[in-house]
């Protein structure tokens, strides 16, 4: 059986550092970050009164509705590479 690479990637989100781990990329994990920042900064600028957590909530929720459209834009079925995947990115 072979072992997952563990990778990691150190990123800026909303002037944060932050070192993510996990068996992606470094490169696909850089660009979900700066995707991440880049909503939270535009929610930022159009919400200066918020603190960074009510962002951070306001972007998950921005990019769980931006996943379920494209989930049900584009369905398609479950690998089962997915059905057994164990180990998320995760921050450190």
């Amino acid at each position: 059986m072979e072992e997952k690479r563990i990778n990691r990637v150190t990123v800026k989100i909303l002037g944060e550092e932050y070192t993510i781990r996990g068996s992606g990329l470094p490169e696909a994990m850089a660009q979900a970050a700066d995707y991440a920042d880049g909503i939270m900064r535009s929610l930022a600028e159009k919400n200066r009164a918020l603190s960074n957590y009510r962002v951070a909530v306001l972007a998950a929720i921005n990019l769980a509705d931006e996943l379920l459209r494209l989930k049900q834009e584009y369905p398609r079925c479950e690998t089962d590479d997915e059905k057994e995947r164990d180990e998320e990115d995760e921050l450190v």
